[in-house]
């Protein structure tokens, strides 16, 4: 399964939750309990896609459909 690079709004460390894809409109990324706790965030917690509204069209992307993931800057 591929991993969130993106950066959780709690303490700026990666996310490294799972990426999921919207089978309705194609838009990528993480799910999370609380709204817009990840600045990659593509997904509710109850499966609804932020970018079309879509609820229940989300699969998960396997490893080799994402690019390599980005080692975090400390600086």
């Amino acid at each position: 399964m591929a991993l969130c690079t993106g950066e959780r709004k709690t303490n700026q460390l990666q996310c490294y939750g799972t990426i999921y894809k919207c089978k309705a409109c194609g838009n990528e990324g993480c799910m999370q309990n609380k709204e817009h706790a990840c600045s990659n965030q593509g997904f509710s917690v109850l499966e609804r896609c932020y970018k079309c509204g879509a609820t229940g069209q989300m699969e998960m992307l396997p490893n080799e459909e994402r690019a390599p993931r980005k080692t975090p800057s400390y600086g």
